[in-house]
């Protein structure tokens, strides 16, 4: 079968490259963006106690405010607040609240905390600012983004000429912070990636075209990988996390130059004998095309195995990856033979050390260590990987989402400075709903028993007296 599929492609070399070049400029033009989400909730399964809440709070509480940006202000000198400061939040949050529209925050900026007293802290040196969530807005999406832009842009001229500063942070801008990180891990993650394989590939081949094929090749795939991939989330309804980009430049890069070397090292091998350019290229698909589809095969199922996860997260990102390595499979079984025959005995410039045969004496020695002396080096090799493994047992997962950001970015500096001086679970408080049985209510007295209990809690700093919604049945506590 893959001898057959290598006499087509040598033959028809231009027809397969063309035919690439069609599938990515329609993919490119008509697929719809990749977007991600940085909220955890989207991966979690409706059956779990929180996402009841949620869904019990937005039925029930469709006018609660949702926190959505924080603004932390404090003086410049690093002194107390003063009554003239806290006037001039007042004055700086009424100033900036038309300007935010209703497409992601509210335009009212809550100043006070809820008994009504101004939002400072117990040492006088903070004062905040709560942005709340428009109504139907999710807070993490692109519109939501670009909002957040635009409340830094609108506030930091606001606090220039007073004697205050601000930080901004909360869900919205933490999400802003995260896309910009993001982004700027993947130029970090992608040169680091082309710069490994070039070097390694041209310590192997000492060639300038080689070393350059993975990179243009693996461009083309993820360009239709990924718009694939977005329209399967469309259709499907999955969520990507914010991840998937930069775990998609790892995954295409590295089974992507894999399958390359295994048909390179074939097809060098038969130029070595003598054969013409298309007698090579159909010898060497037809010994590592079984090697390649394998391969590609058994990660294809292994990531698709994935969608059996009841986090949604998983099921997004499990096939994902799988259209990822499908497209690279494709590509390395029909587009890289194509333009190898196009290519020839140049493909090997400007070095001729490839026509003679390596001798292998360094791992043909090392072949003869092991054979000779087996135990020893099981021995040895699992010595140094429980070793290794003893590391995974000091490993804790962290469900923080801001301890993923860097530290210098202005949402972690703010919610820094927030904790320094308000209780640490104060920028996210935990929404407590209670019901009862339908046609009973819960009184006054047992909303204050339970908010007494609730704040005696261990773990908790403080509760905040509940509502009550307009059917009267739930009632929430903070």
């Amino acid at each position: 079968m893959f001898g057959a599929l290598g006499r087509l492609v040598s033959r028809h070399p231009w027809y397969v490259i063309g035919v690439w070049v069609v599938l990515a400029v329609v993919v490119i033009t008509t697929a719809p963006a990749l977007q991600s989400t940085s909220d955890q909730s989207e991966f979690l399964p409706d059956h779990y106690e929180s996402i009841k809440a949620a869904t019990l709070q937005a039925d029930e509480f469709p006018g609660a405010v949702t926190p959505a940006a924080i603004l932390v202000f404090e003086r410049k000198d690093g002194k107390e607040l003063t009554a003239d400061d806290q006037a001039a939040v007042g004055e700086i949050t009424t100033e900036l609240g038309p300007k935010l529209g209703t497409e992601t925050f509210v335009p009212t900026i809550f100043t006070t905390d809820a008994t009504g007293q101004p939002n400072v802290s117990g040492d006088g040196l903070v004062q905040i600012a709560i942005v709340g969530l428009a109504e139907g807005a999710t807070g993490f999406d692109t519109q939501a983004i670009d909002d957040g832009k635009d409340l830094r842009e609108d506030l930091k001229p606001l606090v220039d000429g007073t004697d205050l500063k601000v930080q901004s942070t909360g869900s919205v801008l933490q999400g802003l912070d995260s896309q910009e990180s993001t982004e700027q891990t993947m130029a970090i993650v992608g040169g680091a990636t082309i710069v490994l394989i070039i070097v390694l590939l041209a310590i192997i081949f000492r060639s300038v075209i080689i070393c350059l094929m993975p990179i243009v090749v693996v461009t083309i795939v993820s360009m239709v990988a990924t718009g694939l991939i977005a329209w399967a989330n469309d259709m499907f309804d999955l969520k990507a996390d914010s991840s998937i980009q930069v775990i998609l430049i790892v995954v295409l890069y590295g089974i992507g130059t894999d399958y390359i070397l295994f048909f390179l090292f074939r097809y060098r091998e038969r130029m070595r004998q003598g054969a013409e350019t298309r007698a090579a290229v159909t010898h060497a698909l037809e010994r590592a095309g079984e090697a390649i589809a394998s391969a590609g095969g058994a990660v294809i199922v292994a990531f698709m195995a994935l969608v059996l996860s009841s986090l949604s997260i998983f099921r997004a990102i499990g096939p994902a990856l799988a259209i990822a390595v499908a497209v690279t499979l494709l590509a390395a079984l029909t587009l890289v033979p194509a333009v190898v025959t196009l290519l020839g005995k140049a493909l090997f410039w400007p070095s001729r050390k490839w026509r003679e045969e390596p001798t292998g004496s360094r791992f043909g020695r090392i072949g003869d260590a092991v054979g000779r002396r087996p135990v020893a080096f099981v021995g040895a090799s699992g010595a140094v990987l429980a070793a290794l493994a003893v590391f995974a047992l000091g490993f804790n997962a962290s469900f923080d989402f801001n301890s993923s950001l860097p530290k210098d970015v202005e949402s972690t500096e703010g919610l820094t400075t927030f904790q320094e001086h308000f209780a640490a679970g104060a920028s996210e408080p935990v929404p407590v709903l209670l019901s009862v049985e339908e046609g009973t209510t819960l009184d006054d007295a047992q909303l204050e028993s339970f908010r007494s209990a609730l704040a005696d809690a261990h773990g908790v700093d403080e509760a905040y007296p509940g509502w009550r919604p307009r059917t009267g049945a739930p009632t929430s506590s903070p």
